[in-house]
């Protein structure tokens, strides 16, 4: 089936791979726009590294109603936000909330890169549906229960995270995203609430205090995986922690493919409603 419209993605830095995964996967668009702002770098990057070509264009333009809408074909617009949200659910939520209704009308779907994050984004959809014209999906497993995070995502949703948590607790977990960009989200972490950034020696103490002395990488498959590798040993090294690799049979991308596919069918019908 043809897909025409605009699929708009509003997304947090620690599912970047999954969004370029998506991209990889279905070679369906015309067309990628990446909104440009201080958030995109590490996309753009990686974007260029895989061959996946992209137009820029600015907030700016996408906010005024300025950024052209293609009468056909199938559009990917990208829209990255800042991984400091994490800091405050309350300010996550308003956040993406606000961003949302802003491109209401200018997509004709929304697919959220973001599990709840600490409930913050708890009903997004319900909301969405009450206040939007444009539908709006967030990650969900199989079962149709939004992932919890980042970690979630990459094992299926709720009940693998469940079993997860049991079979290595007081573990600290990395996926290549997470590995690779840790020195901006552990900062936005409540764990390290209070801490100034970049004391480490700090951090370590709080380690120490909550238990911590084993990381678990996560193989997604996804991102450059000598890049995760080497963050995995420099984050071990750097905290004196024991390195845990997850066996790769607990590990699954359905939760993206099934919301992606999710997402693009709720644009046929939006563009009917209007």
């Amino acid at each position: 089936m043809t897909t025409d419209g605009n699929l708009g993605i509003i997304a947090c830095p620690m599912l970047e791979d999954e969004i370029i995964y998506c991209l990889q996967k279905d070679r369906s668009w015309d067309q990628v726009v990446l909104i440009r702002n201080s958030h995109c770098n590490s996309i753009a990057s990686k974007m260029q590294r895989y061959g996946i070509p992209f137009t820029e264009r600015s907030e700016q333009e996408l906010l005024q109603g300025s950024l052209e809408k293609r009468s056909s074909g199938f559009n990917v617009i990208i829209w990255m936000k800042d991984l400091a949200l994490h800091e405050e659910s309350k300010e996550l939520r308003r956040e993406v909330l606000e961003s949302m209704q802003r491109v209401d009308g200018f997509f004709d779907s929304i697919i959220l890169f973001y599990g709840l994050c600490g409930n913050g984004l708890e009903k997004v959809e319900e909301w969405g549906q009450d206040n939007m014209h444009t539908p709006v999906t967030i990650i969900r497993d199989q079962e149709g229960n939004p992932v919890d995070d980042c970690i979630s995502a990459a094992i299926g949703g709720q009940k693998q995270y469940l079993k997860l948590l049991r079979k290595y607790p007081g573990v600290f977990y990395l996926t290549p995203a997470y590995a690779t960009n840790f020195d901006d989200q552990v900062w936005a972490m409540e764990f390290s609430r209070g801490v100034e950034r970049g004391d480490l020696s700090m951090l370590k103490m709080l380690f120490d205090m909550a238990g911590y002395c084993n990381v678990l990488k996560i193989p997604t498959g996804l991102g450059d995986p000598e890049e995760f590798h080497d963050a995995v040993v420099k984050f071990a090294d750097e905290f004196q922690f024991n390195i845990i690799t997850l066996d790769k049979s607990w590990v699954t991308l359905e939760a993206i493919d099934g919301s992606w596919e999710h997402a693009k069918g709720l644009m046929a019908g939006a563009q009917g409603c209007r």
